[in-house]
């Protein structure tokens, strides 16, 4: 989104980045949901996952605000959120592809 600067592509980018984050966010949650269930009771699962989600935000408002007080521009914020996201997520991956899951 950072090099866009046409409105009319911004919106498209926007509704495909909310499709997708839809695809991917509602199946993952009902994953999460289902495999709580199992080990500790559905009401407690969501309560730990929103629990989770909401730190999470607070976490990352925080270093927002902190990047923003020091003067950061909101590009250069996108930019290290996007890559802080890349990298966890590949951490993720590495770490977990060794790993046989079991259903």
């Amino acid at each position: 989104m950072i090099v866009v600067s046409n409105l009319y592509i911004a919106i498209a980018m926007l509704l495909v980045i909310g499709a997708f984050t839809g695809f991917f966010i509602v199946p993952m949650n009902a994953l999460l949901q289902h495999r709580g269930h199992l080990l500790m009771g559905a009401g407690h699962s969501i309560a730990v996952q929103n629990f989770n989600e909401n730190l999470s935000i607070l976490a990352m408002l925080g270093v927002y605000a902190v990047m923003i007080r020091l003067g950061f521009s909101v590009f250069t914020v996108m930019v290290i959120f996007g890559l802080f996201i890349c990298g966890t997520m590949a951490y993720l991956y590495r770490r977990h592809a060794q790993v046989k899951v079991e259903t």
